[in-house]
Parts: structure tokens; C-alpha cells; sequence
């Protein structure tokens, strides 16, 4: 009997087809719900997730015959990796996968936002022709900090090679990685210095609104700030504050709290509007990981990672 594998989330076909070939049985539900999952993972030797379902104890317990899960692109805070472990399930993930595009997303945010792109053009879709309103800020010059400097942040250092900016770099895990490019420094710094800051951190207890009303409070250079990591890292709150207060110049979120925007609570809806009525304000829905090549490379890694390529 082949070994089986489920998969619950849209993914490239080959991942699927080299599953196949290798003789497993593929079940493909990319829209199970965790209900689902908990009865049909009794029989599955792998698992394939995203950020849809948590794969929590009472889910692994579940899962008598539980090998391996593949988590495609970053981020694990949904899995209880530690209890998986203990169970002999081997856990993995992909972020080397969808690096490379989490940078260039960052990098266009920030450029759009900074050259005025998105409320400009909504300003000609209004039949406006607004020039000195919207005379850039030059990215050339700047100094940058990045806080989180693993496989997304390293790869927005990275695209930013073709500019003449000074990085300002913080980790809460590595401090080994000053370079001729890089500075190492305290969060301090970049608070005080950085006219850009972008965030690539996973979410933990610890980074839970990591960027509150205290962070924005403690810029001193009125910083355009950019979040492609996760929603809960950033007080959506505290960013809107920080908008209407001239704190910051400019924020661009490829994330949000609460990604569900059908199940907005009223709070919420105002919040978003509010967000959304700034100017300087841009949003994209949780794409900056998402490009056709990312998405392939992903199902390549996390195959090459459980040994099974």
C-alpha cells in the first residue's frame, strides 16, 4: 500500500507529480478545514501545510502514522514544532524558497511609496495631474535598518546592493553578520538613525506587536516603515497612530492582523479605512513571498529538505 500524503493548501504541480512519482498516494484537499484534517491525518505518513491550518497537539495526536511535514515558505509559529519532534515527526520548511521575491516586494513597496507611485496614479484615476504634491524622497543616500536579518531580511539587504544606502541591521537570534555592506547594531540605533526601516520577523510571543505605539515613538527620523513578515508583528493600531502623527512618512504592509477582511468586525473595518484613506499608506494581501518562481522553488526545497528528491 502506498505511503500517503496530504496536502492542504494550493501548490506547484511539482510538487504533487514528484510525490507521484515517487510512489505516494497524493490527497489533495488545498480547502480542508482543521475539522477534516483532524479525522483524515489518521492514515497520512506526510503532511503538506501553509499558514491555513495550525497543526497543534491535539491534531498530532491524531496522526499515529505521522512522518514528516513540509511547511512551504516561512514561519512555523502554527506548528507545535517541539511536540511534533517528540513524536519522531521530522518538521521543515521552505524560506530559502520565497526569499528572493519577499526582498523585491519589500524593495517595491518601499520605492512605490517613496516616489509617491500608488497615490499618484489613484490621483490620475481621479482626473488629477498633482506635481510638486508628490516630489520624491530619494532612496539613494538613505540609511536603511532591517530588523530580522534571516533568509528575508538578508535577501532585502541584498536587492538593495544597487543603491548607495547604509544598512543598519538588528537580529534577535545572530549578531555574526557585519559586513563591508552591513552594520550591526542595537534596535536603539535603528530607531534613532534609520530614515527606512523594514521588519522580517517571525512571530513569536516576543514579537507580538513588536511595532507598538513605543517603537514608533522611539523614531527619530520620521522613517518610512515596511512589514512583509506577520500581521501580528505590527499593531495595525499603532501604525495608523504613527501615520496621522507624522511619526513615520510612509508605511507599506504586505500583512495585516486580520487577514479574514469579509469578517471584519466594525472596529476593524474603520481601522482598514482609516489605513486606506491615508495617502501615504500601501497594502498588499500577504503576495511578497508569492511569485510563480517562488512558488515552484518552495515545492523543490521542502521535497530536497525531506529527503524525498
Amino acid at each position: 500500500m502506498a505511503l500517503q500524503v496530504i496536502i492542504t493548501a494550493p501548490v506547484h504541480p511539482f510538487l504533487v507529480n514528484t510525490l507521484q512519482e515517487k510512489g505516494f498516494e497524493v490527497v489533495y484537499e488545498p480547502a480542508i478545514s482543521y475539522a477534516d484534517l483532524l479525522v483524515r491525518i489518521k492514515t497520512a505518513h506526510g503532511l503538506i501545510v501553509t499558514t491555513r491550518i495550525k497543526v497543534d497537539a491535539a491534531l498530532l495526536d491524531q496522526a499515529s502514522d505521522l512522518k514528516w511535514i513540509g511547511r512551504l515558505g516561512s514561519g512555523m509559529e502554527l506548528m507545535d514544532v517541539p511536540y511534533a519532534n517528540s513524536k519522531g515527526i521530522q518538521c521543515e520548511s521552505s524560506p530559502e524558497g520565497n526569499r528572493t521575491t519577499v526582498g523585491e516586494h519589500t524593495l517595491g513597496l518601499l520605492l512605490s511609496l517613496m516616489n509617491r507611485i500608488h497615490s499618484s496614479y489613484d490621483e490620475i484615476k481621479a482626473g488629477k495631474w498633482i506635481r510638486d504634491a508628490n516630489r520624491a524622497d530619494e532612496l539613494t543616500g538613505k540609511k536603511v535598518g532591517i530588523i530580522g536579518l534571516g533568509n528575508t531580511g538578508g535577501a532585502f539587504a541584498k536587492v538593495l546592493a544597487g543603491f548607495d544606502v547604509e544598512i543598519l541591521a538588528h537580529d534577535l537570534y545572530e549578531s555574526n553578520f557585519e559586513n563591508d555592506r552591513i552594520k550591526s547594531v542595537s534596535v536603539e540605533t535603528i530607531l534613532q538613525q534609520a530614515e527606512v526601516i523594514s521588519l522580517h520577523l517571525p512571530l513569536t510571543e516576543l514579537t507580538h506587536h513588536y511595532a507598538n505605539d513605543a517603537f514608533f515613538e522611539a523614531c527619530k527620523q520620521r522613517p518610512y516603515f515596511i512589514s512583509t513578515c506577520r500581521g501580528q508583528v505590527s499593531s495595525s493600531k499603532a501604525v495608523l497612530k504613527a501615520l496621522q502623527s507624522q511619526k513615520i512618512r510612509g508605511a507599506g504592509l504586505d500583512v495585516m492582523e486580520n487577514e479574514q477582511l469579509a469578517a471584519y468586525s466594525e472596529p476593524e473595518k474603520q481601522l482598514l479605512a482609516g489605513l486606506i484613506a491615508h495617502p501615504n499608506f500601501i497594502a498588499t494581501p500577504h503576495i511578497a513571498g508569492y511569485s510563480h518562481e517562488a512558488y515552484q522553488r518552495m515545492a523543490k526545497i521542502i521535497l530536497e529538505k525531506l529527503s524525498i528528491i
